[in-house]
This record gives structure tokens, C-alpha cells and sequence, in this order.
């Protein structure tokens, strides 16, 4: 009988679960033990969270055998276990009935942990500004320099805007974020000229995307944030090349460097596993390689704004990610604009391109009490 196991050991459960309530409170949603009213319910009336546990118990019992089945089920996964370390040994005993069901249940993908507030840093760099004349004003990027911070930090994210950063500025301030703790995960958004090598600092000097943005917070470079998700949008332009209304400006430069031209027109655990060092990293780039991308001179850019806008939508609903950016994706193509050149109007057209090497599902979660946007 699976409910009399969890009812034997609710002490014992209680008292580690309550470590992190909010944690197993989402997972046991997401595996739909709890409906969500259920679960709004929990957190509204509970204040402690050894209430909140004690209340999600009893929930659990009361649906029979095939929910306590399942919610035993849930406690046994790695990932939980990892979170709460005692339940390996409270867990030892109980015998599950249905190794099919477990089978299947194993194979659906799990979640990154988002329950710590702050869930994490947010690192925004804004260079409008350069010091090269070949190098142009980025008009409208404090628009989008804006949004960002204020969708992160609705997001319960600890945001820092820095402006106008030279390349070197930039690989200071990364190397000591990469030294600071974290919590459940790390963000960086650049805003900025761009090539398909990389971005430029406010000094017209390149910042290489893998070498001097990604490897930082790889595993071997930055522990603190091994198996966590590190989320980075680099809203630049990749090369020259049209991907083809308002006035439209695109993320590039008139370099005269090696990128050539652009156009300017705007765990502790008892358990140990390996990870890849270069796993759990998305990169949201703003357009495909070699192409530029777009940027109105009052509004913004398309693939800020269109990001912003769709964390806005999503994320109450307990979208994904890569759900949100495949929207994203589908929003910023269905745009037009016109680029003037020396051979006359061009249409300009865009589409993003994330790519990633994430493990599992990656859920920004609306804290409970939200700054407002």
C-alpha cells in the first residue's frame, strides 16, 4: 500500500521536504499530483513551509493508491534526491509496485530547479555609445536595455545594467561574476555591434562569444554553476548580409576590421555524476550567422522587444524556453522593414537563432509576490 508508506515516513518526509517546499511543490504540479489550484491554494494559506509540506502529504494520500504510487515515484527520481539528499535513505525501503509505471515516468524530462529568490544573476551590457567613428551610435538600445531589466527582475532576477563597456571592461566584469555565488541560474544579455567572430566593447575591440563570454561559466571554469542553466541573448548583428515599416536601423558597425563592413541601422549532494563542461548553456542570438539584425532607432530592437514580450506571455503559463523563442522566432520572421543603401530600398527581413546544450526543461517561474512590471 503506497499511501501507508508515505503515511509511515510523514515525519520524516516533512522534515526534509521542507528544506525546499517551493521545489517539490512545482515538481508535484508539474507530474500533476496537485492541480494548480491546489497548488496556488498551498502556498496562499501556508505560510510555513513545513505547513505547506504537511498539506501537499495529505493532498497526496487522499488520491488514492496511483497518486502515492507516483508521488513515491517522484521522490525517487536523481534529481529530487540530489536536492534533498535524506530521501535516499527514507526512501530505501518502500517498494514501488509498478516498475512499468516508474519506467515511464523516467522517461519524461525534467525541470531545472527554479525556486531561489534571487533565482540568479542578471548581467545586462548596453553599449550605445563607441569610441571609433567607424563604429555608430546604437540608437534605441536603452529601449531594449529597459525591457530586459525590467522582465528579469519581475522574473525575481538581481539585474545589473552596465553601459558602455569596453572589451576588456566586459572580460573583468565576467570574471567576476564568474566568482560569485549563484543561484539557480545565471543570465547575460549584450547588447551591441556585432560580427559573426563576435561582439564589440564600447572601444570598438572584439569580445570572442565561446571563448570570452561562454567559457567563463563552463563547468571546469565556474562549479558554482555546474549542472545549471546559463542563459545568454546576444542581441548583434552576425555579418553584413540581408536576410531579405518604420524607420529600421540593424545591429552592425561600418568596421573596417577582420569581421569586415556592417551596416549601422540600429551541488551538494551525496551523489556524484560528470556533466560535459559545456552543457546546460542557450545562447539566443538575435539573427543567423553572416546577417544582420534589425533595430528601431526609437522602439528598439525586433528580437529584444519580441523576447521580452513573449517572457511576458510565457512565463505565467509555465512555458519553456525554447517554447517562448520558438514564438519569439515566429513573431521577429513575420516582421518586415526597408534598409536604404547605396543601390536603393532594400526589404530587410530577420529571424533568430537559439541554440542550445540544455539537459532538461528550462521554466522561468513568476516569483510569488512579483515586482510589477
Amino acid at each position: 500500500m503506497q499511501e501507508r508508506e508515505i503515511r509511515k515516513r510523514k515525519i520524516a518526509l516533512t522534515d526534509t521536504l521542507m528544506s525546499d517546499a517551493d521545489y517539490i511543490l512545482q515538481h508535484a504540479q508539474q507530474e500533476a499530483l496537485i492541480t494548480r489550484r491546489e497548488y496556488n491554494n498551498i502556498r496562499t494559506v501556508q505560510q510555513s513551509n513545513e505547513g505547506r509540506v504537511i498539506d501537499l502529504l495529505d493532498k497526496v494520500m487522499g488520491k488514492g493508491e496511483e497518486t502515492c504510487h507516483r508521488f513515491l515515484t517522484l521522490l525517487q527520481e536523481p534529481e529530487v534526491q540530489d536536492t534533498f539528499p535524506p530521501l535516499k535513505r527514507i526512501c530505501s525501503a518502500v517498494a514501488l509496485d509498478s516498475p512499468v509505471q516508474e519506467t515511464q515516468n523516467n522517461t519524461e524530462l525534467s525541470e531545472y530547479r527554479m525556486s531561489n529568490l534571487p533565482r540568479g544573476h542578471c548581467l545586462i551590457f548596453n553599449n550605445q555609445h563607441f569610441e571609433t567613428d567607424t563604429l555608430k551610435e546604437r540608437k534605441g538600445s536603452s529601449q531594449d536595455a529597459v525591457a530586459l531589466e525590467l522582465v528579469f527582475t519581475w522574473l525575481g532576477f538581481s539585474v545589473i545594467v552596465l553601459e558602455d563597456q569596453t572589451a576588456e571592461q566586459m572580460r573583468e566584469t565576467l570574471g567576476q561574476f564568474r566568482d560569485e555565488e549563484h543561484g539557480d541560474c545565471f543570465v547575460c544579455c549584450v547588447l551591441s555591434h556585432g560580427t559573426q567572430q563576435g561582439v564589440y566593447g564600447c572601444d570598438g575591440q572584439l569580445l570572442r562569444i565561446r571563448e570570452d563570454l561562454l567559457t567563463p561559466f563552463n563547468g571546469a571554469n565556474c562549479p558554482a554553476l555546474s549542472g545549471k542553466p546559463k542563459v545568454f541573448f546576444i542581441q548583434a548583428c552576425q555579418g553584413e548580409r540581408l536576410q531579405g515599416v518604420v524607420t529600421v536601423q540593424v545591429d552592425g558597425c561600418c568596421h573596417s576590421g577582420a569581421g569586415g563592413p556592417e551596416t549601422d541601422a540600429r551541488p551538494t549532494t551525496q551523489t556524484c555524476y560528470t556533466l560535459p563542461e559545456d552543457s546546460d548553456f542557450l545562447v539566443g542570438m538575435a539573427t543567423v550567422q553572416e546577417c544582420l539584425s534589425v533595430r528601431n532607432s526609437v522602439a528598439g530592437s525586433w528580437y529584444v522587444q519580441a523576447l521580452c514580450q513573449k517572457l511576458k506571455e510565457g512565463c505565467p503559463r509555465r512555458e519553456d524556453i525554447l517554447s517562448i523563442l520558438t514564438r519569439v522566432n515566429e513573431q521577429v520572421s513575420r516582421r518586415e522593414g526597408t534598409l536604404w543603401k547605396e543601390n536603393g530600398v532594400q526589404m530587410v527581413k530577420q529571424v533568430p537563432d537559439p541554440r542550445f546544450t540544455l539537459r532538461k526543461r528550462l521554466v522561468f517561474h513568476v516569483p510569488d509576490n512579483p515586482i510589477p512590471l
